[in-house]
């Protein structure tokens, strides 16, 4: 499983989609996660894959025998599990932000600088909501 390629053209942009998007399945990776993919995308969020990963192969256990150890490497050379949360962060937190942006700017556009108050709380009367 790899970072996309445009990963930090998309970042710099403001332009990340979902976190479960940031990644590709290489070929390979669907004998480790096969539960948890369908037609090569993942079927469940990001958190969930790497618990799950995390328990499936016991990657937190010490006490592993030479098959389980084997297993657990190839697993941590596959899949980024120390490191899939920094992506999480920076993918969510764009998404908020586009989110947030827009609604200051719908705010923005049916408001002006010299409207009281009773003005500016009919912007938010039903049949008036913010366009997101």
């Amino acid at each position: 499983m790899k970072l996309i390629p445009n990963f930090a053209e998309l970042l710099h942009d403001v332009k990340l989609p979902t976190a479960e998007k940031c990644f590709f399945i290489e070929e390979g990776d669907e004998k480790y996660i096969e539960k948890l993919i369908s037609k090569g995308e993942l079927t469940c969020d990001l958190e969930k894959l790497f618990n799950w990963i995390n328990l499936e192969y016991k990657l937190k256990k010490k006490n592993l025998n030479n098959e389980e150890r084997q297993l657990a490497e190839e697993v941590k050379k596959r899949f980024p599990v120390d490191k899939w949360r920094v992506i999480k962060i920076f993918s969510d937190h764009q998404q908020k932000y586009r989110y947030y942006k827009k609604a200051i700017e719908d705010v923005k556009r049916r408001t002006t600088p010299r409207m009281n108050e009773q003005a500016i709380m009919t912007i938010f009367s039903p049949g008036r909501g913010i366009n997101t």
